[in-house]
């Protein structure tokens, strides 16, 4: 079996079995049915990644990129950059008004367990996603096609399935075994409204795009985790801490989706790209 049916027999396992194991959880536990769902196919996505990893005979995690000389070192650093990277956009919404800080007063408690949750959580989705997209596909469809290409698909795929999100609530009343497909397809159906959701999209194509030359250029799959990482802290850390108001003229920079990735965000990234690109130029011109 080649790499590529063995990665998508992985994707249509983990979303199958996820599908139908949630119903069974939501008898035991009484949560929202949605969250299980994606909890569910998030938990095998993790399980089934080593037997994954031993059909493609991937032997050890270095091959995927995982780097244990200086790897903490490696990991603050990039966490450092990647928080960085997005205070300029973070700074232009306070600028134009888009985001104005919490009108409640914070204690030092609230501050410190926001910025726990936002690290960890920001580490948890960094080492998930980059262990997969960065890690796994990269590396084995880099070897059956063009680097490229697997790259624009990659990025694509990853953009992709940040919305696959059901429209609508199910009841309670309507949970059955077959509910979990019901709303995974509901979620696909999210696509045929692309235009609205377009701008965010495209600005994660680009993040996805980003970190995959960062994995291609230092061989080391904990830099895009801590970019990552510090990507999602930033975020959800300036969101925290402070209120939208879409009245301004700039809001329409930043998409419904997160209300922070959009136009602005993509725009961004291409220049960081751009910068990314010329310095590479210029080592490699030295060389």
């Amino acid at each position: 079996m080649n790499r590529p049916a063995i990665i998508t027999g992985y994707f249509i396992t983990i979303c199958v079995l996820g599908c139908l194991l949630a119903y069974p959880i939501y008898l035991l536990i009484d949560a929202d049915f949605e969250r299980i769902v994606s909890r569910t196919i998030l938990i095998l996505a993790v399980l089934l990644f080593y037997p994954t990893c031993k059909l493609l005979k991937i032997s050890n995690i270095t091959s995927l990129g995982w780097v244990k000389t200086h790897a903490m070192k490696s990991l603050a650093q990039s966490w450092v950059l990647g928080f960085i990277m997005l205070l300029p956009i973070s700074m232009f919404y306070f600028s134009c008004g888009f985001r104005v800080l919490e009108p409640e007063p914070v204690t030092i408690i609230i501050i410190l367990s926001a910025l726990l949750s936002a690290v960890l959580s920001g580490l948890l989705i960094g080492i998930i996603e980059e262990s997969v997209f960065r890690g796994l596909l990269q590396s084995q469809l880099s070897q059956s096609i063009n680097s490229i290409v697997a790259i624009i698909i990659i990025s694509a795929l990853y953009s992709s399935v940040h919305f696959l999100q059901a429209p609508e609530h199910v009841s309670n009343t309507d949970i059955e075994w077959f509910t979990g497909f019901i709303l995974l397809s509901s979620a696909f159906a999210n696509f045929y409204n692309f235009n609205t959701f377009i701008d965010a999209w495209v600005a994660l194509f680009l993040a996805g795009i980003f970190l995959s030359l960062v994995r291609m250029q230092t061989k080391n799959l904990i830099w895009c985790i801590g970019i990552h990482a510090g990507w999602v802290a930033h975020i959800k850390i300036f969101k925290e801490f402070t209120d939208r108001d879409s009245s301004v003229s700039c809001s329409s920079l930043a998409s419904n989706y997160d209300n922070y990735v959009g136009e602005l965000s993509a725009v961004w990234i291409v220049l960081v790209l751009f910068v990314w690109g010329i310095i590479y130029l210029r080592r490699n011109s030295n060389h």
